[in-house]
Order: C-alpha cells, then structure tokens, then sequence
C-alpha cells in the first residue's frame, strides 16, 4: 500500500468525524496540557533557585552565626584568612528587621515570632558598601548604571525590585525606616531610596530587602556594638573551600557554613520533591485524559465497522488496518499535544503565580524542550490509549457485519481485552518513568496507584445499576413507599455520624415523594435519564470516575486546609494570654511604663526583663562538644541564647514542668534556671538536658559569665506566649547578663481588647516608636495567609483533573448524542419538544456529576478523619458549605455542559435522521 494512502485516508478519516474528532483532540490536550504547565512551573522553580547558586549562597562559602553574632572583633579571623592567602575576599552583614510604621513587628530576626507577620516589615541589611557583594555586581533596575559603592552613601539605600513593587516605592523617595533589633529599642532612620535591584543573581531568594551602608546604621545607635549575623567568604578553588570550612568550623564552633554545593544540594532535594508532585498531578491528569481517548476511538471506529469489513474483504491485512489507525491515533495526539502545550504557557503562568504567594521569587521562563516534549507526550498517550479499539476495530470479521451479527464476547475476546489493557497499564508506565526523570520505583508507583482507582470502577458499576434500576411510579405503592421509608430510616441513622449526608440522603428520598406527583412529562424525562445511566455503563462509570478523582482531590484540599485554619485560630483564641508584646531598653521603658495606663483596651500587664546570651559550657563540656550536629545546631544554641528574667517577691508564671519544678521566691537571687524540654533526651535535639545540669552563660559583649543550675524544664507547647525567652531565670540573673552598653531589655505584655488593637497600637507607635512591638494575632493571621496560599496552587493543579473529568463528561455527552440520533429522531416525530428531549440529558448528566462528587465526599470525609487521627492527633471535619457546594457545583457544571454539547444535537429534524428507515 502507498505512503500516500495512509496519509489520505487518515486524514480524511479525521475530517469526517468532525465532533468525535474535536472530542479526541480535547481529551489529548487537557492531559498535556496539565503535565507540560506542571513540568514549566518546575523547570522554573529550578532555574529560580539553581541558575546562580554561589551567587544566591552569597559567597563560596556562608558563615551564619543568628544566635550567637559576631563581632567586629571577630572579624580579624577572616582579615587574617585573606592575609594568608587562604580565602580571596569575605564581607560581613548585619541583619535586622526594618518596618515603614513604628508598631510593625519583629519578624525573623526578633524573638518574638519566627515569621514577618506585618504586612510592613522587610529585612535590612547592613553592608559595606565597597566590599558586597562578593560574587557577581547586582542587575540594577533603576538606575541601569549603579553600584552599591556608588549608591550606598549619605543615608541613601538599595532596595529589591519586589520590596519596590510590594510597598509602591521608587527612586528617590524619603521614607522612615525604624529598625527592630532582637533585643530593646531599635533605631529610627530617614533614608532615601538611591536604586532599586532586579531580583536575581545575589538578590534572587531575597524578597523584600532594603540594604544599608554599615556606617550609617551604626551612626545612628554609635552605643550599640556591632553585631554580625553573616559573613560570606570566597576562595580560589574546592580545595580551598574545603580547607577554609575546617578552620572556621574549628574556630567558631557555634557557627554553621555553608558552601556552595551543600547549598546547591538542600534546594535540589526540595526542588525535585516539588517537581515530582507537579509531575504525578499531571500525570493523573493524563490518565484522565486517556480514558477519553479510548472512549471516542471506540465510537470512532465502532461507527465505520462496514467500512473495516470492506477494507478487509479487499485483501487490507490486519497489519495494515493497525498502521492506518495508528497513524489516525498518532494524528490526533499530536494536534492535541500541540494545542496543549500551547496552552500550557498559560496555565503554567497561572501556577507560578500562585507559587509566588509562598514568598518563592520564580521568574517566567519557557523550556522549548519541555514544550516539545509535551507533543511527544501527546502522541505517545494517543497511541497507547487508542491501542485497545485499535486491536478490536482490526479484528472485526467482516462475515459478521455483512450478515449484521454481533461479535462474539468469549472467553478468548475478554482475555484479550484484559491482556490489552496489562499491555496498556505498562506502556503508560513506561511512559511515567520517562515524564519522571527515569525514577521506575516512582513511576511505577504512582501509575499502579493510580490503576488501583480503577478497582472504584467495580463499585461505581454497582451505583450505576442501582442507580439506573431507580423507579419513577405513576402513583405510590406499598413497595415504593417501602423504598422512600428506608430511605429515610437510613438518612436519620446516617446523621448521627455524618450529618451533611444524612441531610442529603434524606432529602433524596423526599425527592421520591415530589417526584410521584410532578407531571407526567417531567415522570417521563426523569424515567428515561435513570434508564440511559445504565445503556452505557462503562462509558457512565468512566465519566463517574474522571469526576470522582477531581472532586476527591478538591474536597480533601479544601477540607484539610480549613480544618487547620480553624485549629491555628482556636489555639490562639484559647492560648492567648495576652495579645500585645513589647520590647524596649533605656529611656523608651521609662516612657513605656509611665505612660502604660493610656494605652487604650489595656485590661491587665506583666513586665519582664530580657536579654541576649551566650551559652559556653554544659557540665564542665564546651557547647560544641554538646549541640547536636547538622542543621540541628543553629536551632539548639536559639533555645539558649536568650533569657527572661522574672520578679520572684511575685508568683512566677504557670508553666506546665514535665521535669524538676518551676521558679519560686526561694530562688531570688540565685541562678537557677528552667529550660526547654527540646534541649532533653526526648527533645529533637537528643541533648540530655536535665535537672541538676549546671549550664555557663556568658553577656554578648563577653564580660561576664555566670554559672547557672537547671532546676526545671518546661514543656514548651504549654507556654505559647507567657515568655519571649527561651531561658527562664531571676531578675538578678539577668541583669547581670545584659551588656553595659545596652542595658536591660524590659518585655512587657498586656492584654487588650481586641476591639481596640489597632489603636492601642498606633498609642504605642507614638509613645515608644523605636520600640519591638508584636500583635501576637499577626501570627495567626501570617500562618492562616500563608495556608491560603498553599491551599490556593493545591487547589489549581488539583482542577486540572477536574477540567479533564469535565472534557471527559463532553466527551460522553457528544458520543451518546451521536449514537442515539436514531432515538432522537423518533422521539421528535412522535411528539416530543427539543426541551423536553433536552430535559432528559441535562437529568441524566446532573444524577451522573452528583452521584460522583458525592462519593467523593464521602471518601473525603473518611480521608480527612484518618489524617486528623493519625497525623495531627485531632479531631477533624468536613464543612457542610464544602460537601454542598462540590456536590451541587458538580452536578450544576455536569448538566452545562450537557446542555451546552447536547443543544444542537436535540434540535434535529425526524426527516433528516428517519429519511431512509
């Protein structure tokens, strides 16, 4: 046969199925289009975070050192480093928080909370501005010429490009910065924004930063000694680098570094764990998709059996019949991958955006190979998809379409149909592994996983049988009536364990009441959607299927993100002692506390006195010997790097002790102390913490050192916010702890009303405006933010399956249209409206869509109790407004789609379809 013969004859082929053609290219592309958008977003998030790794790391090597800074003293190791040859060049930065109001809260750097929780705080960044940075010059957006020595002079600073366009500021504006020191009162600095930095390179990750001169931000608080979080240090090679790490580790123990590879490493992990997830989503996707391909290549070739029986009688092998319709499949696959990957830019743009609400910084950047790959996907899916009516349109055996008998459903027909599909599963398989980087244990996994949904299928067989047996009485009956009364017997039980369901299966079986008494014309529609569920029960239990995996995964979404909200907010209404904490030091805690009573909706405060340490030996042992190692060790030494002191002639604040006993009058005056139960044998941190344990502190301007006893230990899930430090002490002790040039920090924590925060705030903005003040409720609000973002992307890439359980329900409506024209039309020559045929697949499709999502729902529920059990050890619910809206959202969009495929369809004239019956 000629090569022209396939090309014409596919081709045209596809031309004439018109609508069925459509319908295969659709399922195809909503596939592709799910796992190209997923596969761009991240290849994006890797560009993002990979492309410039030793400029995001700052340096060959980053010296961070939060909780124990360093100081200007400290310094001299790496100016004696750079002597010897041994590193190139290194800068020291010191970090804070900055805000543009004098109420905005602490944010990373401060110890209050572990998250910027206002709206108006961004980090600061003081620098030198002729030493940074010392990897690649930043891209200046405006101007396009700067450099930081050139721009960071005379109170003027350099701002990102995000900061800029999250706080509306441009070049050459004055703003009032106030920093937020970790500890007391902070700063007040009227800066002029001099540049405005592109978000790349050294800024990638960076967010909303404004860097300062070093000279000026210590001009302002000349008594405050410097104090370095991150030095960033680069050499002329690995081998250096790896030389240069041993000596500062030996050196500054307390320290962590990182380099440039363990920095490449860390993101790469995350990175591929989150491009694993997009991709198995999109996989699923796929999958979905690929069920409507099979759908509409059976109808596409069950349609031209006469025309196969000819081709076979004319001498066509059946060799030949699998090219012909292999080059059919392979076509559609490829318009549709191409119209998918087309759309995929778009929907990619839409999920980076989301992504973006976590704080990631991912630029828009298109992969053409990924792009490409995405019509290679839709190919291969098409032809492994349309594998099975390909081999049995082929042997269709042409004595039987003469003679118009059916083909024979034996023992040797079934098992070649469940070989085909053994034979399609491990296509599909392979094809996974590939989309997933060759991980075959991961491939495998998330494919049979995913076959394992098709068990649900014999289930969703035995609802739609019940479902389609459904009777629609013209008057009531003992038996019907028997029914209707099960029905609700079943809803009442059904309530005690979960009422939105009891609910609804009760309102079901008042519907078997209504539906007694409507008109016969509305009995008769009813009747006969409830039968045409069942004429195509593979076909309806696909559809069901398709719905099912994209309701399900909306549904638990949905569920498990408010359930959380709900248990983020109830610990804060309940654990809340108080809501307002500020830290000030000096003059500022006179004007604080004389001026505390006018503070509006102030009901009830405590004053502590607070300071910064530093922990040096455990039982005679130095620290390093101690910590853990890891990354474990900069999140140890924060549980011991800052001390609140209380007044014990008063009752120390309740604490829940797990170990030893909690601060009491006696030990005025002494140095016991009470410790975190995360520093103990069963902690995280695996330190062996105990009562008895004596622990050496020493002041951060290292003057003093005072040996202290553990007493007790604290479980710090119990104290929430009744102390801002980690260490609990006397007074005394603090005091003796706090450095001269500072003084003693005073906590203050008050309660007011919540009516009133907001102006409570503003109170001490104008009272104390250097001052650290947190709205503890800030963090609620942060956290809640931050999980609407999550649940926001996890709810778009889970509609991408809805969308092709959606083409999928498309796709079902327009075959069923095109094999019942025949019915249509007899239906329109005795008498039926369009309306009244239309009534009838809009039922249909609604019963269908509803059924579905309310299965999901169920399993949902069932899902989301587990994980609260199990996980998070709470007792968690689905709301009924979630269980409503999806099922009838469900069913609403299931029955516009129908309408929408089926409105031309029912408008056919009898002369038309009946002309040679």
């Amino acid at each position: 046969m000629k090569a022209s013969m396939y090309f014409n004859y596919t081709s045209r082929s596809l031309l004439r199925g018109g609508l069925r053609t459509l319908l295969a290219v659709f399922c195809v592309a909503v596939g592709v289009m799910a796992i190209v958008a997923l596969q761009l977003v991240g290849s994006m998030l890797q560009n993002s975070l990979t492309s410039s790794t030793r400029d995001t790391n700052g340096g060959d090597i980053a010296v961070t050192a939060q909780s124990v800074p360093f100081k200007a003293s400290d310094l001299s190791y790496f100016e004696q480093l750079k002597s010897e040859g041994a590193i190139t060049n290194y800068t020291a930065v010191m970090s804070a928080n900055g805000s543009l109001s004098p109420v905005a809260s602490p944010g990373t750097s401060g110890p209050l909370s572990p998250v910027a929780s206002s709206s108006q705080s961004f980090s600061v960044n003081a620098v030198d501005p002729n030493n940074y940075p010392v990897v690649s010059p930043p891209t200046f957006v405006t101007p396009s010429y700067g450099s930081v020595s050139n721009l960071l002079t005379r109170n003027q600073v350099i701002i990102t490009q995000q900061l800029s366009t999250t706080f509306h500021h441009k070049v050459g504006d004055i703003v009032t910065v106030y920093i937020k020191t970790q500890a007391g009162s902070g700063q007040t600095l009227h800066v002029t924004i001099a540049g405005v930095v592109a978000d790349s390179g050294v800024f990638a990750q960076s967010g909303n930063l404004m860097l300062i001169s070093a000279h000026d931000e210590q001009a302002a608080a000349p008594s405050t000694p410097a104090s370095y979080s991150t030095v960033y240090v680069t050499t002329a090679n690995q081998a250096q680098t790896d030389a240069v790490v041993k000596a500062i580790n030996q050196h500054f123990p307390l320290a962590s570094t990182q380099t440039v590879a363990g920095a490449l490493q860390a993101q790469q992990s995350s990175i591929d764990l989150i491009s694993k997830f997009l991709e198995i989503a999109g996989l699923l996707a796929l999958l979905i998709g690929g069920v409507g391909i099979v759908n509409t290549m059976q109808v596409l070739l069950s349609r031209r059996k006469t025309e196969i029986a000819m081709l076979k009688t004319t001498g066509y092998r059946r060799v030949d019949l699998y090219v012909l319709f292999g080059l059919e499949a392979g076509l559609l696959g490829m318009v549709g991958g191409i119209i998918g990957a087309a759309a995929a830019t778009g929907v990619s743009s839409i999920v980076r955006i989301l992504m973006q609400n976590l704080g990631l910084t991912v630029p828009f950047q298109l992969n053409p190979w990924t792009i490409a790959g995405g019509v290679a996907i839709g190919l291969v899916t098409a032809l492994i998809f349309g594998l099975i009516p390909i081999v049995q349109a082929a042997n269709i055996r042409p004595l039987n379409v003469i003679r118009d008998l059916s083909e024979s459903r034996g023992a040797s027909s079934i098992a070649l149909t469940i070989a085909l599909l053994v034979v399609l599963s491990v296509l599909f398989c392979a094809l996974a592994i590939v989309i997933l980087k060759n991980d075959v244990v991961l491939g495998i996994a998330a494919v049979y996983g995913a076959f394992a949904l098709l068990v649900l299928s014999v289930f969703f067989g035995l609802v739609v049988f019940v479902v389609s047996k459904l009777p629609v009485p013209e008057h009531f009956d003992l038996r019907y009536l028997a029914l209707i009364l099960v029905g609700m017997a079943a809803s009442v039980l059904l309530y005690l364990v979960l009422p939105v369901f009891g609910i609804l299966l009760f309102a079901a079986s008042l519907v078997g009441i209504v539906i007694v008494l409507v008109p016969r014309t509305w009995k008769v529609s009813t009747k006969m959607a409830l039968r045409n569920i069942g004429r195509q029960r593979t076909r309806t239990t696909t559809t069901m299927l398709a719905l099912f995996i994209g309701v399900f995964t909306i549904g638990l979404v949905l569920a498990l993100g408010q359930d959380l909200q709900a248990q983020i907010r109830n610990a804060f209404a309940q654990n809340l002692t108080y809501n307002v904490v500020t830290m000030t030091s000096g003059t500022d805690t006179t004007a604080l506390q004389a001026r505390l009573g006018t503070v509006p909706g102030l009901s009830k405060a405590r004053t502590d006195t607070f300071a910064q340490i530093v922990p040096t030996a455990i039982d005679g042992q130095p620290l390093q010997q101690v910590l853990p190692t890891g990354d474990s060790r900069q999140r140890a030494i924060t549980f011991l790097s800052s001390m609140e002191g209380y007044d014990l002639s008063q009752p120390a604040p309740s604490l829940t002790i797990v170990q030893g006993r909690n601060l009491h009058a006696s030990d005025a005056g002494t140095t016991n102390v009470v410790v975190s139960g995360l520093l103990t044998a069963t902690g995280p941190f695996q330190m062996h913490l105990k009562p008895g344990d004596t622990i050496i502190f020493a002041s951060t301007d290292g003057k003093t050192m005072e040996s202290t006893t553990v007493v007790g230990i604290y479980d710090p899930n119990s104290s929430f916010n009744d102390h801002v430090g980690n260490v609990l002490a006397s007074t005394e002790t603090v005091s003796t702890l706090s450095p001269a040039t500072t003084g003693v920090t005073t906590v203050t924590y008050m309660k007011i009303d919540s009516a009133q925060v907001n102006t409570a705030l503003n109170t001490l903005g104008k009272l104390v405006p250097n001052a650290t003040v947190q709205n503890l409720a800030d963090i609620g609000a942060y956290v809640g933010q931050l999980l609407n973002s999550i649940l926001e992307m996890l709810v778009a890439i889970a509609s991408l399956s809805l969308i092709a359980g959606v083409i999928i329900i498309a796709n079902a409506v327009a075959l069923a249209m095109l094999e019942r024209r025949r019915e249509l039309g007899i239906l329109k020559a005795v008498g039926y409206t369009s309306g009244t045929v239309l009534s009838e697949v809009v039922i249909e499709n609604g019963i269908v869509g509803a059924v579905a999502a309310l299965m999901a729902m169920l399993l949902a529920t069932g899902a989301i109790t587990l994980l609260g059990r199990l996980f998070f050890n709470l007792t968690f619910s689905v709301s009924p407004l979630i269980v409503v809206s999806l099922i009838g959202g469900s069913s609403l969009l299931a029955m516009l789609m129908a309408t929408l495929i089926a409105w031309g369809s029912v408008r056919v004239r009898p002369l038309e379809v009946l002309r040679y019956e």
